[in-house]
């Protein structure tokens, strides 16, 4: 019966995976370029919500990065049962976690786009979605492998999250103070240009410091996969998902209040609000496919997507399926005017969605 629930849970974190992935690849580029046709006040607000929030505060793009860490370790108690159950020693599942994580490290180099100048004026060490999830993974899947008890990987998970509060709080950066959460002044920067120096990528973003943040978050995501794979009613596990879910955004919004909700430095306010709606997704998404059984071709198109996230976001990022597309498309532009650009993103998705869905069909699988 065990079993049975697990791979239930993993069809919701497939479809789960593969709406943050659909979000990416079709909705940002698609809506960004048919809305910035339009001025109006709704139009205005789509779009603010369609980018990044500049410093404070959240916006449904910034949504996406969390997720993918969440997902992460949503996957991993259920990776790690099914690989013991393989007959799999705790120093085997190093090696797989160690493995993954210089592949996904590797790839993130790739999505930089500067990996073959061997040019280190242009070459940037740590710096995206793929690292951070790296990174986050590795940290969250050491204390797992590491630790017995549930209560004990709780501690220690909590205490990243403790740890990076205290550290941004109350460490001092020279000629700013401690406590300090503007661009500038925070030492999630400090602590980035310090270490990484001319390799640092030279945005408001950070990451050394940031890895506490982003451990949090996948370890968030693996106490909830934890949850979903006890034997338990599903109504009362979309009950625990909501208020989860929701006293996760209570926590962050109270947290904000000292320090504020900020993306860029993965801040601990953001980790719980962020945390907060990825589990009320999940929520969502377990109510979908796991209670009411709906397998229609919406969530199986964002199964297609889940199951082969790492692969549809490389081909989204390094592929210029973009370029392809417009000259497939080039004839149109006279007839379209503004609306081309639109037409091109979504022949983009389009041909990206057609080969995802060309190796599920033929299972192929990108797995790290």
């Amino acid at each position: 019966m065990k079993q049975e629930i697990k791979q239930e849970r993993l069809l919701s974190l497939d479809v789960l995976r593969g709406f943050d992935m659909f979000f990416l690849v079709g909705v940002g580029d698609i809506l960004r370029r048919l809305l910035g046709t339009i001025d109006s006040d709704a139009t205005h607000y789509i779009m603010y919500q369609l980018e990044h929030a500049e410093w404070i505060g959240f916006t449904a793009w910034d949504i996406i990065m969390p997720l993918f860490l969440f997902t992460s370790g949503l996957s991993m108690s259920f990776s790690f049962d099914k690989q013991r159950s393989k007959g799999l020693t705790t120093l085997q599942l190093h090696k797989k976690v160690l493995r993954r994580f210089f592949i996904l490290f590797f790839l993130g180099w790739i999505v930089q786009g500067n990996l073959l100048d061997l040019n280190p004026d242009v070459f940037h060490v740590y710096c995206n979605t793929l690292h951070a999830i790296a990174v986050g993974y590795l940290i969250t899947a050491l204390i797992v492998l590491n630790t017995d008890k549930l209560s004990t990987q709780m501690h220690w998970g909590c205490g990243l999250l403790v740890l990076y509060w205290g550290l941004l709080t109350f460490v001092p950066v020279p000629g700013y103070g401690s406590g300090v959460f503007t661009p500038e002044g925070n030492l999630s920067m400090y602590i980035d240009t310090l270490l990484l120096g001319t390799f640092r990528d030279g945005t408001q973003y950070t990451w050394v410091l940031s890895s506490l943040g982003f451990g949090a978050t996948v370890f968030s995501g693996y106490g909830v996969g934890y949850l979903m794979g006890k034997p338990m009613h599903p109504m009362q596990k979309l009950k625990i998902l909501l208020l989860l879910g929701a006293g996760l955004i209570v926590a962050g919004l109270l947290l904000s209040l000292q320090i504020p909700i900020i993306k860029k430095i993965w801040s601990p306010s953001m980790v719980f609000f962020s945390s907060g709606i990825c589990t009320l997704l999940l929520a969502f998404f377990y109510w979908i496919t796991d209670m009411l059984k709906i397998n229609s071709w919406w969530t199986k198109s964002l199964r297609y997507l889940g199951l082969n996230a790492i692969a549809a976001y490389l081909l989204y990022t390094v592929m210029g399926l973009d370029l392809v597309s417009a000259l497939l498309l080039r004839g149109t532009e006279q007839y379209l005017g503004d609306l081309f650009p639109f037409i091109v993103s979504l022949g983009q998705f389009i041909l990206l969605f057609l080969m995802i869905r060309f190796m599920y069909k033929h299972k192929i699988f990108l797995k790290v």
